[in-house]
């Protein structure tokens, strides 16, 4: 049974009850709610000991007889009065330790109690008898606005059940997220707020609270506790105000037995809503039954909750098992699957993310509206592939939560992938803007480097880092910065920092052997991408240990060496398959001169990804480019990358680099054709972008063929700095290079 202490069940205390609040010494209580805090923490009472304190403060210095008390707490009940006793025992251990002399009640012999101390009509100004009726509802100021933001403190766990630790702030994230009126500092910057006060991991409580509260201009922290009761759960939520640390409003309720705290909390969070000043067209919109939207389960919102914190710590990695633990304790559990998928992609695992995310999709009508938007969103993104439906999506997410960063975020991802990076620039930056994540960060440095602002990048990747963001990625756009920069001991540092992080440091050791090939180091770089797939295979990113495989193999047919090329891409294939792993192999085998088994890989990328913009409007037309080249075929080649014209400057996920692969392509075709002059305009848009292309090895091979291209159409002193640069570049390349 759930009984909510917002709402009396017994008429007369329903009919008594003074919308007023009472203070004496350090308490304050609250008699609507029958809540009681001490210096602004919640004190659980029964509610009989709760409705024996309203009796006695309401009648403050003068006696309350045995028959009042035994009529007020127990009307129409015969009861002995040892439970008068009872209740002001109750009360006299709480309270009597804060007043001298007998304490705060008095015991008046055979007539009743008297309440001893001075009480205050904390909504009058004035004694507690008699009070001014309370002012319409409708003429108080709400405390919070739609321009505020709100910080969710800790919320401490008083059962002894550790099952609470953690959890029960966590349920408040996900419902109050719900609200489109309330704005909530995220996690991850109370993290970042955190490390910069030198308190990492401290509970969110108190003074802490109020310094995150005035370091991010948050109105106010919403904090509170649980007890438990015999078989009894009460959960109280108090707001307090971000300047001075003054409780706002507070709420109550109370769960008979484990199993209904979280519907317990689901009328406590509803009633603070309201209270805070949210309308209550808004509140009965927006306030979906946590076991409706999220979990019935409380042992699955702690994993989801440890999963959360592992991930702020450590990464991905760290924090997906827990995630793991979430949906096997609850296999409806959408939040935990979307956290999962949004995981995998990161780490390059997109097969798992798109398992994830489908089903997390699939499971949306459990989610709150929030949630529901950015799944779907996120389904167009991840699952579909319709980069400009999930634009759309993000966009309209937007509309309804404008101060969300991550849908701004996610939209400036997908900007890059279409190559519109002015825009993605500018929304990345707006979305770092909105609340500076470590992913928002990384769009932001991979924006600026394929721009050519490279000091910016550097400043912002520097920036990053001093707020103690650890990500496996900023450290290889970092690397990636650096190489740019020509600075190979900041590459080997941002190489080290991940070495050892397993799921990660692969990333890195690829990126170190794209440095070697770029140098012709080719030996070195094949001795590397070994490592790559040793250590993906190891830490089951199965997928990103085949693209490693493929990726190696495009650098080897590219130098002209088909033959390894073969074998890396059968390699691949036999790790395993997947969208991008068909997508490089097939190009792989194209260039090599397989058309058959190219083609095979089309048919499948056509079958299984149809609406897919990058599979479709990228790597089919440069597969087919590839295998028109093969041919011969200069024109064929050419109408094949007609599609690919307005994305060919688009990132290639899951890497962290534009490759330019259909401009490549349809520079070949035109040297082929003997169209020099415009063949070199194609390979010098490579040459122009160091920035997007990074450290990958067409970037000297598109010097080495502008360099010919003009040679051939008799522009000799535009081609000899390109030749120079390029064999500067390959000054130690291996001497057995075809």
């Amino acid at each position: 049974m759930l009984v909510s202490k917002a709402m009396p069940t017994d008429p007369s205390a329903a009919e008594r009850a003074p919308a007023a609040t009472y203070e004496f010494g350090p308490y304050r209580f609250e008699a609507a709610s029958r809540s009681l805090f001490r210096a602004g923490e919640f004190v659980p009472l029964t509610p009989k000991v709760a409705e024996t304190l309203l009796l006695l403060v309401e009648g403050a210095g003068r006696i309350v007889t045995k028959e009042e008390l035994l009529e007020g707490v127990w009307p129409g009940v015969v009861v002995e009065e040892g439970g008068i006793a009872n209740n002001i025992s109750a009360l006299r251990k709480v309270l009597d330790g804060d007043f001298d002399g007998d304490g705060a009640i008095a015991t008046v012999a055979r007539r009743g109690y008297r309440f001893a101390v001075d009480v205050r009509r904390a909504d009058a100004g004035s004694p507690s008898s008699p009070a001014p009726a309370a002012a319409p509802a409708a003429a108080k100021t709400a405390p919070i606005t739609e321009r505020d933001t709100v910080l969710i403190a800790d919320i401490e766990n008083k059962t002894g059940d550790a099952v609470f630790d953690g959890t029960i702030r966590q349920a408040l994230v996900l419902h109050l997220a719900q609200s489109p009126f309330l704005e909530i500092i995220t996690d991850h910057k109370v993290h970042t707020v955190l490390k910069y006060m030198g308190k990492a991991g401290a509970p969110v409580v108190g003074d802490v609270a109020l310094e995150v509260c005035q370091r991010t201009g948050s109105r106010a922290a919403i904090t509170g506790s649980i007890f438990s009761l015999g078989d009894d759960y009460v959960i109280g939520l108090l707001a307090i105000d971000g300047n001075d640390g003054s409780i706002l409003v507070t709420e109550q309720s109370r769960a008979h037995g484990k199993g209904e705290v979280l519907k317990a909390f689901d009328q406590a969070v509803v009633g603070l809503r309201a209270k805070l000043g949210e309308s209550l067209a808004s509140v009965k919109r927006f306030s979906a039954p946590f076991d409706d939207v999220a979990t019935s389960s409380l042992e699955a919102l702690k994993a989801y909750t440890l999963g959360r914190h592992q991930w702020l710590e450590h990464g991905e990695a760290a924090g997906k098992p827990h995630q793991l633990r979430a949906i096997e304790l609850d296999p409806n559990f959408a939040s935990a699957y979307s956290a999962l998928s949004y995981a995998c992609h990161n780490m390059g695992q997109t097969q798992e993310a798109v398992r994830y995310m489908t089903k997390a999709y699939e499971l949306r009508e459990r989610a709150t509206e929030r949630e529901r938007m950015r799944l779907t969103a996120s389904y167009f993104d991840v699952v579909v592939g319709d980069l400009n439906k999930a634009l759309d999506a993000y966009r309209a997410w937007q509309g309804t939560y404008p101060r969300d960063a991550t849908s701004v975020t996610n939209s400036g991802n997908l900007l890059m992938l279409l190559g519109r990076w002015e825009e993605s620039f500018a929304v990345s930056q707006r979305g770092w803007t909105l609340e500076p994540l470590v992913v928002a960060a990384s769009n932001v440095a991979i924006a600026q480097l394929a721009l050519g602002r490279y000091e910016e990048a550097r400043a912002t990747l520097q920036d990053a880092a001093a707020r103690g963001y650890t990500a496996f990625y900023l450290h290889l756009d970092a690397y990636q910065e650096a190489f740019l920069r020509g600075d190979p001991r900041d590459m080997h540092a941002h190489a080290n920092a991940v070495a050892g992080r397993e799921g990660e440091e692969d990333y890195l050791l690829a990126a170190q052997a794209d440095t070697e090939a770029y140098h012709g180091r080719f030996e070195r770089a094949r001795d590397l991408t070994r490592r790559a797939v040793t250590s993906a295979r190891r830490a089951g990113s199965l997928e990103m240990a085949a693209l490693w495989e493929a990726e190696a193999a495009l650098r080897e047919v590219e130098i002209g060496n088909a033959a390894r090329a073969r074998i890396g891409a059968a390699a691949a294939q036999d790790i395993t398959t997947g969208m991008y792993v068909h997508c490089w192999v097939g190009l792989v085998l194209a260039r090599c001169g397989d058309s058959k088994g190219a083609t095979e890989l089309i048919e499948r990328l056509d079958e299984a990804y149809p609406q897919q913009t990058v599979v479709q409007r990228y790597w089919i037309p440069s597969i087919r480019a590839a295998m028109a080249i093969a041919n011969k075929d200069w024109k064929g080649a050419e109408h094949a990358l007609e599609p690919a014209a307005t994305i060919e400057l688009g990132l290639c996920q899951p890497f962290e680099a534009g490759f330019m692969i259909p401009i490549w392509l349809r520079g070949l075709a035109l040297m082929g054709a003997g169209r020099n002059d415009e063949a070199a305009r194609e390979f010098l848009k490579i040459v122009a972008r160091p920035g997007l292309i990074k450290n990958f090895v067409l970037f000297p091979l598109a010097q080495r063929m502008a360099a010919k291209a003009l040679a051939a159409a008799g522009r000799e002193d535009e081609a000899k700095p390109l030749r120079e640069k390029f064999e500067a570049a390959w000054l130690n390349a291996d001497v057995t290079l075809p």
